[in-house]
């Protein structure tokens, strides 16, 4: 790595503890009042008369996070664990992950690489060219959803013109999306529990798990660009 690529993912880990920070900063009067028993009754009440508006607004969200493949997704699965604690959050972002998921994959399918062109630009969807060249694209898209600071919501729209099977496709990817959603949907079910020792535990496991993925992120896509074709 020469320097101006050290310069770059410096920059990239400095911007991602700041944007950290700087949510935290925000939300941190809001989170507070999470440990309060009456807050959490008010919280748990308006859930609850949400009902089925309350789930479908999610689980939008979810998919909005997905399709438009640039906002982060840990604010809404942080967001689902406070609202339906570590396993309910987990099913309804694993839902909206799947359903986009499906949807994306579909009209990268249908509409090839000048569908993707528009979004992304030749330049970086060529970029990409070894993984639809790939013969062992099923393990590289395992390990490029599994490991934290990946761009896994591009790399859904990628898979599309390979001749990966959608139905492969989802269960990698969703299995291989679990431990990053269960960090974050546990983490908004402690907090809103007021069990702050857990928060901060998954917080900083979080935290540190997604600046080693951002900093190796060149790295493990070297490695996997060269293993591709390995027998």
């Amino acid at each position: 790595m020469d320097r101006q690529d050290k310069r770059k993912v410096i920059i990239m880990c400095l911007g991602f503890l700041a944007a950290l920070a700087a949510a935290s900063i925000f939300l941190l009067p809001y989170i507070k009042r999470l440990s309060e028993p009456q807050y959490q009754t008010a919280l748990k009440e308006w859930v609850e008369q949400m009902g089925i508006l309350g789930f479908l607004a999610l689980l939008g969200l979810q998919m909005l996070q997905i399709v438009i493949a640039f906002i982060p997704g840990e604010p809404v699965e942080l967001l689902a664990g406070v609202l339906y604690g570590t396993w309910g959050g987990l099913g309804i972002c694993l839902l909206g992950c799947v359903t986009a998921s499906a949807l994306i994959f579909s009209l990268s399918k249908r509409f090839g690489r000048r569908f993707l062109y528009r979004i992304f630009g030749e330049e970086k969807v060529c970029g990409w060219k070894w993984l639809t060249d790939s013969t062992r694209v099923e393990l590289v898209v395992f390990i490029l959803f599994f490991i934290p600071g990946t761009p896994k919501d591009m790399l859904t729209y990628i898979v599309g013109i390979t001749g990966m099977r959608v139905s492969r496709f989802l269960l990698i990817s969703t299995f291989a999306r679990i431990p990053s959603i269960v960090s974050s949907t546990l983490m908004g079910s402690a907090m809103s529990r007021g069990d702050w020792k857990l928060t901060l535990l998954v917080f900083v496991i979080t935290g540190v798990t997604g600046i080693m993925g951002i900093a190796y992120k060149e790295r493990i896509l070297s490695f996997c660009r060269k293993w591709r074709r390995h027998p």
